[in-house]
């Protein structure tokens, strides 16, 4: 299983840029392009993406790309906030 989870758009400029960036760095991710799954998995991933912004402190409105490492949240295009998340020790069950 992927350490990041990216939900994207397959059109959004800012999700390829992300996408891009996270793989020129390395890291090990899963990206969802949630306008291409069929329309029931799109309201359920949109769910997600909802509950996820809210979590974010302080509280952004929910948004593309949304890139998810274990409790970190990140909602939009940040470079440096996607250097440092991929950068974080991923949280395993010991």
């Amino acid at each position: 299983m992927a350490d990041i989870k990216v939900y994207a758009l397959s059109t959004c400029p800012y999700c390829k840029k992300a996408k891009a960036l996270l793989k020129d760095l390395g890291a090990d991710f899963e990206a969802v392009d949630v306008d291409l799954l069929p329309k029931d998995e799109q309201n359920a991933i949109l769910d997600t993406v909802r509950q996820l912004a809210d979590k974010c402190k302080p509280k952004v409105n929910p948004g593309f790309p949304t890139i998810v490492k274990d409790d970190h949240i990140i909602v939009g295009f940040n470079e440096a906030k996607i250097r440092e998340l991929v950068f974080i020790p991923h949280l395993t069950n010991i």
